[in-house]
């Protein structure tokens, strides 16, 4: 099956990844929606999926120290090593876009899944949420995060900030994964109906809900736009810019964020339950 994120970016950004994870649970303000926490288990059993490095379980387990926690990725490349793992945290390789295996059916209290845009094209979404929903157990929540990238917007921070690279840059990655950020955020909630699962919640929160982490956001959302852009210089691109270009427009890009300039995109969070 074709990978459409290995297809537009790389899979060697562990740090960065885990960084992104962060902020966005910092300006979300949670790992699972009050309305979940308010219905688990005392040990519940938890779900990752396109886990990466594995964070979101990691991050959880503080708060669900006797949860079974299982996480899966298309990929095992970013997995930390099995003799890191906690106990109770185990990770195999899952490719959602394919019917998940019998075991998994009806297993799980909570299956989440975060930013899996860059990897989806318009056809993936509603096989995905219909392959995810047979994981839960009646009562089972899913919870899936995206953002809305149609809706990025580069902003300056000051009088004198600015903010020219940083928009062009966004808009050249924009216009390479439109098809992919055109869909998920807006359209989970009527896959997850679909899918049977009710009801069907919609939290929406500002990427920088918390002021403090706009500089970091900021860099956080450029790495990949310039690894992208190296990517398609590599593979000798149709456009691609040269090496040159996109070291100038780099410096100037992180210049920009020095001088006040930010990101600013909406985080959805969606969740569904199973019924009873």
């Amino acid at each position: 099956m074709t990978d459409n994120y290995a297809d537009n970016m790389t899979r060697n950004a562990s740090e960065s990844l885990d960084d992104q994870f962060d902020i966005m649970t910092e300006n979300i303000g949670y790992l699972l929606h009050p309305s979940i926490v308010a219905a688990l288990p005392a040990n519940p059993r938890i779900a990752d999926i396109a886990t990466g490095t594995g964070r979101f379980l990691l991050r959880l387990r503080e708060l669900y120290p006797n949860a079974i926690l299982e996480g899966s990725d298309i990929s095992s490349a970013l997995y930390p090593p099995l003799s890191e793992l906690p106990p109770n945290m185990t990770l195999t390789v899952l490719d959602i876009k394919k019917p998940v295996p019998e075991e998994l059916h009806g297993k799980f209290d909570v299956v989440h899944v975060r930013m899996l845009v860059a990897g989806m094209l318009s056809k993936d979404w509603a096989p995905a949420v219909n392959n995810l929903s047979r994981m839960l157990k009646p009562g089972g929540f899913l919870q899936w995060e995206e953002g809305d990238f149609v809706g990025l917007k580069h902003l300056r921070g000051g009088v004198d900030s600015q903010v020219e690279t940083l928009r062009f840059m966004g808009r050249a990655f924009f216009n390479a994964l439109r098809e992919s950020f055109s869909y998920g955020w807006n359209t989970l909630p009527g896959h997850m109906q679909a899918a049977g699962l009710d009801p069907v919640l919609k939290d929406i929160v500002s990427s920088d809900r918390v002021p403090e982490t706009r500089e970091k956001s900021t860099i956080n959302s450029i790495q990949p736009v310039f690894k992208w852009a190296r990517l398609m210089t590599e593979r000798g691109a149709p456009g691609a810019m040269t090496s040159e270009e996109i070291e100038r427009l780099e410096k100037k890009a992180y210049e920009e964020i020095r001088s006040g300039s930010y990101v600013r995109y909406d985080i959805y969070v969606i969740c569904g339950r199973r019924p009873l």
